[in-house]
């Protein structure tokens, strides 16, 4: 199935759309210049809405922005901001699964002092002063720019827990929204619709609530059901829902669903081909997770070694293990430390015929295979037991040395 950004610029050739430009109002009122791709994604949103305009398209705008980590996504969403500002939306709501996230997005966007503010010193619009103003329920104010700094579970519990609820939701109902969410695509799935008698919509969620909750709960409920489609209403619907993720999970049926939706496209691959970011190393291998630890520490200390031979001796290589959940988390760092405290020679018998078990990409930063081939090279060159190496990581990973965040 094609994306909506491999489709959108025929579309709007057939319609005779003309090619969009950066109007003023976003790159006067923005802090920075947008790179080239922060252009081409924000043209793409432009071409969408003019599309939907021709066509007569009344449904509420739902998009995706797939983007890599540190490719710009907050400034692209700050000239989302400014341009639904322009089209006569007030109200905003801002939300994330996780509240660290919440508190940095509130800088970036309505902290004036702040080092990575986004917007320029004044937002001028059609000759008007615009001020941004954070809320946690929103006014009758048609003038600022409102935006509700939130996570899933904090809205849901707004709209279902707190007093005077339907108050709250009827309020939103009225009004035209546009939600920008961060990561969104891990708060949803395709999971089978539910009654709503069957939801339990007066229990509380939180950040400990299980992922499959907050995926019927939060996402495909409140956010799409309630907020989005305005729980059902027959009355025109404006409003708006963007979501902002570096990576889509690697599932057919989540990937089919967000084709439609996924209006530009700048994964790791191109960021890196761009020349913007850090030189890295992606490794793809048949490795069981313990495998896949012990290997990590391996390049740790190959590393090191390669650090001292060159006259670095305080070289300091840094891991870090990603886990799904909380609880995998908990888990999976006391089975890293078991595994460092009780290191053997025998763990390390997987490196045998491990050139077979690593996917050799094409790309300069897909040779992981070669990299390892290296490591194992160097430990035969250098006739280094691996006594030497388990007493390294031993000393170097002990639970002084480690963190669980």
């Amino acid at each position: 199935m094609q994306s909506l950004h491999e489709t959108i610029k025929a579309k709007a050739y057939e319609l005779r759309i003309p090619f969009p430009e950066i109007p003023n109002y976003i790159s006067d009122n923005l802090k920075y210049e947008f790179y080239d791709w922060q252009k081409e994604a924000f043209e793409n949103l432009i071409t969408f809405e003019a599309i939907k305009e021709k066509t007569n398209d009344t449904n509420p705008t739902h998009l995706m922005f797939n983007m890599a980590t540190g490719t710009g996504k907050t400034l692209l969403m700050a000239s989302c901001i400014l341009y639904y500002y322009k089209q006569g939306y007030r109200k905003f709501i801002f939300f994330v699964n996780q509240n660290n996230i919440v508190d940095k997005t509130e800088n970036n966007f309505i902290n004036e002092t702040h080092s990575k503010y986004l917007f320029a010193d004044t937002i001028v619009v059609d000759d008007k002063t615009v001020k941004i103003e954070k809320v946690d329920t929103f006014s009758n104010d048609d003038d600022a720019i409102e935006i509700k700094f939130t996570t899933i579970q904090k809205l849901y519990n707004d709209i279902h827990i707190e007093k005077e609820n339907e108050v709250y939701l009827d309020d939103l109902i009225k009004k035209d929204i546009v939600m920008l969410a961060d990561e969104g695509h891990h708060l949803n799935a395709d999971t089978k619709k539910k009654k709503q008698e069957e939801l339990g919509l007066d229990t509380e969620l939180t950040e400990k609530t299980s992922q499959d909750e907050i995926e019927r709960k939060g996402w495909e409920h409140t956010v799409i059901e309630l907020l989005l489609n305005k729980n059902g209403s027959t009355e025109e619907n404006r409003n708006v829902l963007l979501e902002f993720t570096a990576t889509i999970p690697d599932n057919q049926r989540v990937a089919d669903k967000y084709a439609p939706k996924t209006i530009y496209k700048f994964g790791l691959k191109e960021f890196l081909s761009a020349g913007y970011t850090k030189e890295i190393n992606l490794v793809s291998s048949t490795l069981d997770k313990r495998e896949r630890m012990l290997q990590a520490l391996l390049f740790s200390w190959y590393r090191h070694q390669i650090a001292l031979r060159n006259g670095i001796p305080n070289f300091k290589p840094v891991i870090l293990f990603r886990s799904k959940t909380i609880d995998d988390s908990k888990a999976d760092y006391e089975e890293f430390l078991t595994m460092v405290k009780t290191l053997t020679a025998k763990d390390f018998g997987f490196l045998t015929n491990i050139e077979n078990k690593f996917i050799e990409g094409e790309s300069i930063y897909e040779q992981g295979k070669s990299r390892v081939l290296d490591l194992i090279k160097f430990i035969k060159d250098e006739s280094i037991k691996k006594t030497e190496i388990i007493t390294f990581i031993k000393d170097n990973f002990t639970e002084r040395n480690c963190i669980i965040t």
